[in-house]
Formats: C-alpha cells, sequence, structure tokens
C-alpha cells in the first residue's frame, strides 16, 4: 500500500534548509534575531532590466494555515530528514514570526540590489528564504520574460498561455499572475480569470467541419477579434513574435505557452545573512555562504528620477543611514522601492491584485532610459553604493564583520 501524501507547509521543503536550522539549534543561536536580504546576482544575457514578481505568491503562501506550521508536517520532515527532538519541538504549531520589507510585485530592479529583507529569529529567517528565493527567481523570470515580449509586440496584446498548461492549481496561478504583472493582457486559464480576475481571452481549437455551429452573433466583438490570436509556439518566442512583426503579421493577441515549462535561464539570486543580533545590537555579517562579494549590513535602496520622471540611477544605502539627496545627483526626486509587507508573521495589507502589479511595472518600464529596455545589448543602469557602505568596502572591513 503507498504511502499518503504528505502536504507539508512550503517552509518544510528545502531539507538542507532544515539541516541547517538544525545547526542554529544546535549552536544555541536560533532565536537570536537576524537579518536576511535576497537580491538578484546576474540577470539573463541581453537582459537590461528585471520585473520583480513572487513577492504575492510567497507571503500567500506564508500565511496559509494562519502561518503556523501543523505539528503533523513537521513530525513527519523530522522523521524523514532525522533533524533533532529540538528543532522538531521548536518547529511544531510554532507561528511564524518574521518582518518582511519586499519591493512589490512589479517594480523593475536590477541586479545588486536587495528586493527583500527579512528580520526575525535566525531559525524563521532562514526557512523563509527557502520559500522566497525559488518563488522570486522563478516570478521574476517570468514577469521579465513577458514585459520583453510586451516591448518586442510594440504594446501589443500579450496573452498569457502558459499558465493553463501548468498541472498544479497553485503553480499555475503563480505563473498567471507573474506574466499579468509583467505585462500579459489577459489569460487562456479559466482558472486564472476565475481566482485572480484577470482577463480570459480564448479561442476554440477543434475543427468540427460541417458539424461546426453557425457564427456567433457576438462575432467581432469580445472575445473576437478580426485579427485571430497567433501562438508563438512556445520555443524561442521573442524572436518569433519580432519576426512575425517584420513580416507584417498582425494579431488580435500574441499568445506565450512557453512559460509553462521551467527556464533554462533563471536570474541567479541570492539569500544572505547580513546582520545578527548580538547583546542586544545588531552586528554586521558579510553573509553566510562564504561569498566574499556579500556587503554586510541591512541596507535599503532608493530610485532618483529626474525633472521628467525618467529613473536616473538606484542608490543602495544603510538602513539607518541618511539618503542621499536628489541635489547631490543633480536630479528632482527619490523614491524608495521597498516596502513594509509584513510584520510579526502577519501581512499589513491585503493581497494585492496582480492588475495593480502590472500597471507598476508597465508605467515604470515607460521611466527607464531607452536603452536599458533594448532587446538585445542593452545598456547597463547605473546602481551606486551610498558613501557609507562604500566605506564598509574598504580594504580592512571592521573588526565586528564576520
Amino acid at each position: 500500500m503507498a504511502a499518503p501524501t504528505v502536504r507539508a507547509s512550503p517552509l518544510l521543503s528545502d531539507g538542507r534548509a532544515l539541516l541547517d536550522a538544525d545547526r542554529l539549534v544546535s549552536a544555541g543561536v536560533a532565536e537570536r534575531r537576524a537579518s536576511f536580504e535576497l537580491s538578484f546576482t546576474a540577470a539573463p544575457p541581453h537582459t537590461g532590466f528585471l520585473v520583480v514578481a513572487g513577492v504575492e505568491a510567497a507571503l500567500e503562501a506564508l500565511a496559509r494555515g494562519g502561518g503556523r506550521l501543523e505539528a503533523a508536517e513537521v513530525f513527519a520532515a523530522g522523521a524523514a530528514c532525522g533533524l533533532s527532538d529540538a528543532l522538531v519541538e521548536r518547529l511544531a504549531g510554532a507561528a511564524i514570526s518574521v518582518d518582511v520589507d519586499a519591493m512589490p510585485d512589479g517594480t523593475i530592479a536590477f541586479p545588486g540590489a536587495p528586493v527583500v529583507s527579512v528580520e526575525g529569529p535566525f531559525v524563521e529567517a532562514l526557512l523563509v528564504g527557502a520559500l522566497l528565493v525559488p518563488a522570486l527567481r522563478r516570478g521574476t523570470a517570468a514577469a521579465t520574460r513577458v514585459a520583453r515580449l510586451h516591448i518586442a509586440s510594440d504594446g501589443g496584446a500579450v496573452v498569457d498561455g502558459s499558465s493553463a498548461r501548468v498541472p498544479f492549481a497553485d503553480e499555475a496561478l503563480a505563473l498567471a499572475r507573474a506574466m499579468h504583472v509583467g505585462g500579459a493582457a489577459a489569460t487562456t486559464s479559466a482558472l486564472a480569470a476565475a481566482a485572480l480576475g484577470i482577463p480570459f481571452r480564448g479561442e476554440a481549437g477543434i475543427d468540427l467541419g460541417e458539424l461546426a455551429p453557425p457564427p456567433s452573433p457576438l462575432e467581432g466583438s469580445w472575445p473576437w477579434y478580426a485579427d485571430r490570436m497567433v501562438d508563438l509556439g512556445g520555443h524561442d518566442e521573442e524572436a518569433m513574435l519580432l519576426e512575425a512583426r517584420r513580416v507584417g503579421t498582425t494579431a488580435g493577441g500574441w499568445v506565450a505557452s512557453g512559460l509553462a515549462e521551467p527556464a533554462e535561464e533563471l536570474p541567479a539570486a541570492r539569500y544572505e545573512l547580513v546582520a545578527l543580533e548580538e547583546s542586544g545590537a545588531w552586528a554586521l555579517w558579510q553573509g553566510a555562504s562564504g561569498g566574499g562579494d556579500v556587503i554586510a549590513g541591512r541596507k535599503m535602496v532608493a530610485r532618483y528620477h529626474d525633472e521628467a520622471g525618467r529613473a536616473v540611477t538606484d542608490v543602495i544605502h544603510l538602513a539607518h543611514e541618511r539618503m542621499m539627496t536628489p541635489r547631490a545627483l543633480g536630479v528632482a526626486r527619490l523614491a524608495p522601492l521597498a516596502r513594509a509587507v509584513m510584520r510579526g508573521g502577519r501581512a499589513l495589507e491585503a493581497p494585492e491584485p496582480p492588475g495593480v502589479g502590472r500597471e507598476r511595472s508597465v508605467a515604470a518600464r515607460a521611466l527607464l532610459p531607452h536603452a536599458v529596455a533594448h532587446l538585445r545589448a542593452p545598456a547597463r543602469y547605473p546602481v551606486q553604493l551610498s558613501p557609507a557602505l562604500i566605506a564598509l568596502r574598504e580594504p580592512e572591513p571592521p573588526s565586528s564583520w564576520r
């Protein structure tokens, strides 16, 4: 008789993260307050910007079950992975109590800048990262690829034809959300249309020949178009769309059906420890993975705009450092990119509709320097460090670094 399927919390999915958590418990540091940052370290080739997505899906997964780890699931994971009784007792029935600041879905981001910051008990903040990293890598990859298709279509309607091909509901909804955030105008997924409010757009594909019904009286209005939808085929869709437009093909919608498969070129990301509580104060930590290029310290990112509202540069600051003034950079205004989304394990606001993320990404993309949005050999958008962070990268770092 087959063993029953265990539907565990997403925080219990990564066995290696659980083994790391076990080590924290054994070392007696599991309850110290820790600060982690998730950042993208590289973008796929010819990609000048990234569209953040996956934040809302990850927060929804975190909040599932009231944000508690079911005791039975923890015991099952403990038995399967050989976890210590101390860790199992720590997690069983526990409510996650982390604080999360994040760039919301649809934010334009660049490698090197922290996208999500997590603070809380060391063991909890560590496990939350095991959920955030894959959620944001996959979501951001999908949103960014759709944004590029939207550019290639010159603002035409890109339709999500991928999420309907994903067999499991949670994954399908996460993909549909990310594609809509990236710029997809509609979806072929009935599930996503019903659950997320994304406009549905589809055409019957079966050919009944003589058995076909007469034309609908609605022919020519939504959801029918004089130009039919064109399926981009699922392979090298950006090139297919550009070629179709080059030869004069018109379409009522360009169906992107190739994102159901795992992307070959996900943006590289890492989740690193940047500060740890010691004697009631924050001590700087330069990561826990041995990466020598990790910048220690809790940080925040601000985007600076010129008089016309166009993005000029992003500056990474220390969390409690006074932000560089727009005047110091010769620009008009600044805007922090991240916002508080969770405190003590509780979401601070209702889930954001994916359409809000779409409006954010399309508007922000229009404010980028034109060359940054090129589909081939894009210009590099400037991301710089504040004076305080530059001082931390001097050859002889402070003795409090780890």
